[in-house]
């Protein structure tokens, strides 16, 4: 039992033993690598699902010899064929392989289209600036040969204009040398001839200044025709840098694309693989649970058993008690129905008395109240005579023996009166 209980406490250190072993990956060549770029995302998802496999079948492989190991022997004779299982247990994990092949790095997903399209940038931006230049270029050379057009044309014309003015110089000469005969003008073809002179010289000077502007015409249109090539060179250059880059993004959106979709294919795949082995822990879990509620039900049922003996005995005592109590309260009873009858005695003898004595006072109150009227008859009667004794002493109509007989009668009220006041 020792023995297998070392071979379990080994086997649930490393769960990784009971996992099936993983096939290295050999080493590819870089135009291999390329080919499956787009397939390293969900090569790796794969791995991830099969290394959580593995190891949930480690772990419930673990268990399933945890419950063996735990479960008592039959006999000793098990126990014995038993005993030699752990060093070979023991041998197996130690057998495991030592050490992992490395696995080689995959290329980050689309990194070569990413390459593309900074490349694709970098010449974008690098075609810019030969533009730029260029159109410069171009400019000055616009300028500079506009220029060149507008000095010929006034050298041209300033030609032209000496060619008319010695035209004109020669006709006047001419017509004055015609007239010298006729008239002494030595003065006017001495002028005329220093004019016709001095603007030949000028002319051969115009038409040497048309010659230099016509070769720098030419030279600033060739100059031109060089600069706007070199410009539409730089423009093409431009346009197919940014074809490039429009094409590398392009191609770089639906890599991206497909990597998203098969990015959420793993993804599905993982939440599936997920789901089954959260499905397959529930079923093992609930197969565990209810093994511990039979386990807990016998429990249950023993305690109840226990329980309901101590509750068997607590009845009888009870019952015990209630009729020691039941006859202690009968005893208890009789006293107090002793007690009360002696206590309805007492007080209906005072309730006898109470009668007499209200009777009594009733007796003396109706003596009172007669009583009192009598003596309030007899104040009246003093009263009226007293009045009537008055009238008559007023009037004077009465004679004497009524006055005395009023005085006596009012005598025996008084006296009637000082008795009942008594």
């Amino acid at each position: 039992m020792r023995h297998s209980t070392l071979a379990l406490l080994a086997l649930l250190s490393s769960a990784s033993a009971f996992a099936p072993a993983k096939i290295s990956t050999t080493h590819r060549s870089q135009s291999s690598l390329h080919a499956v770029k787009n397939d390293n995302n969900n090569n790796q998802f794969g791995n991830q699902i099969e290394d959580a496999k593995n190891a949930f079948l480690g772990t419930v492989t673990a268990a399933t010899i945890l419950m063996g190991t735990l479960a008592p022997l039959p006999d000793a004779a098990n126990a014995a064929t038993a005993a030699p299982a752990a060093p070979a247990a023991a041998t197996a994990t130690k057998t495991a392989p030592s050490k992992k092949a490395e696995p080689v790095a995959a290329p980050a997903p689309l990194a070569a289209e990413k390459a593309t399209v900074a490349s694709a940038k970098a010449a974008f931006t690098a075609s810019q600036k030969p533009i730029t230049d260029a159109k410069s270029a171009y400019s000055t050379a616009s300028t500079t040969s506009n220029s060149a057009q507008k000095g010929v044309e006034s050298a041209v014309k300033k030609a032209a204009d000496l060619k008319k003015s010695l035209i004109s110089a020669n006709d006047k000469l001419s017509q004055a040398k015609r007239k010298q005969f006729k008239s002494n003008n030595e003065n006017l073809i001495n002028v005329l001839s220093k004019t016709v002179e001095s603007t030949k010289v000028q002319l051969a000077e115009a038409e040497k200044t048309v010659s230099f502007a016509k070769s720098a015409e030419v030279k600033a249109s060739k100059d031109l025709a060089v600069k706007k090539s070199a410009l539409e060179s730089a423009e093409k250059t431009g346009a197919n840098a940014k074809k490039a880059l429009a094409s590398a993004e392009d191609k770089l959106s639906v890599a991206t694309k497909k990597l998203q979709a098969a990015n959420a294919k793993a993804a599905k795949q993982a939440q599936e693989a997920k789901k089954k082995a959260a499905e397959k822990a529930k079923k093992e879990k609930q197969k565990a649970e209810k093994a511990a509620k039979e386990l807990k039900k016998k429990e249950q049922k023993a305690k109840k058993q226990e329980q309901k003996a101590k509750k068997d005995a607590q009845k009888k005592a009870d019952k015990a008690a209630k009729e020691l109590k039941k006859k202690e309260q009968k005893a208890k009873k009789v006293a107090q129905e002793k007690a009360d009858k002696a206590a309805k005695a007492l007080k209906k003898q005072q309730k006898k008395q109470k009668e007499i004595d209200t009777a009594k006072r009733i007796a003396e109150r109706k003596a009172a109240e007669a009583k009192a009227k009598k003596l309030k008859e007899a104040e009246q009667t003093l009263k009226a005579l007293e009045m009537k004794k008055k009238n008559a002493v007023v009037s004077e109509k009465r004679s004497e023996a009524s006055i005395k007989a009023a005085d006596a009668e009012i005598a025996s009220a008084a006296k009637k009166l000082a008795d009942l006041k008594k």
